[in-house]
């Protein structure tokens, strides 16, 4: 009676000697419920670039090319209204800043809002960027997930 139970014993520490270890899970990485907030230096650096990737969209859909004054990207106030609303934006101070963004329509009947404006931005930010030349996908341009850490 004791063989078999040896040999059950035998068996199942060869079994569990066979397993991989089980690497510990990596600690979650904070997420912001804000895509105009920056987390740390990397977040605000990539958030950056891809401001940048907006406004030069934003130029090449039409709108006026921005300037930059410091931590200011802004369209100049000599730029004519082309029908493309004016924008202020104010970069993110590393590590965990935010990013200011306003926009305005001068003219009065631009071809896009200033809150659609806003939420295109937000979807740039948010690394998923939508169209600004296309209606169709401008109207299904959701801002990102919002996210919150777990516990």
């Amino acid at each position: 009676m004791r063989l078999p139970l040896m040999m059950g014993f035998a068996l199942l520490v060869a079994g569990c000697a066979g397993q991989p270890p089980v690497a510990p899970a990596p600690p979650p990485e904070p997420v912001s419920s804000d895509p105009q907030q920056c987390l740390d230096r990397t977040d605000c650096t990539t958030k950056t670039s891809r401001t940048l990737m907006f406004v030069f969209d934003y130029a090449e859909a039409g709108g006026a090319l921005v300037q930059r004054k410091g931590a200011w990207l802004f369209t100049p106030s000599a730029a004519r209204p082309s029908g493309w609303p004016s924008l202020k934006i104010r970069l993110a101070d590393p590590p965990a800043g935010r990013f200011e963004f306003a926009s305005q329509c001068p003219a009065g009947d631009c071809r896009i809002s200033e809150g659609d404006l806003l939420r295109v931005y937000r979807s740039y930010l948010g690394g998923e960027p939508c169209s600004l030349l296309d209606p169709k996908t401008l109207a299904r341009c959701v801002e990102p997930e919002t996210l919150t850490p777990s516990p």
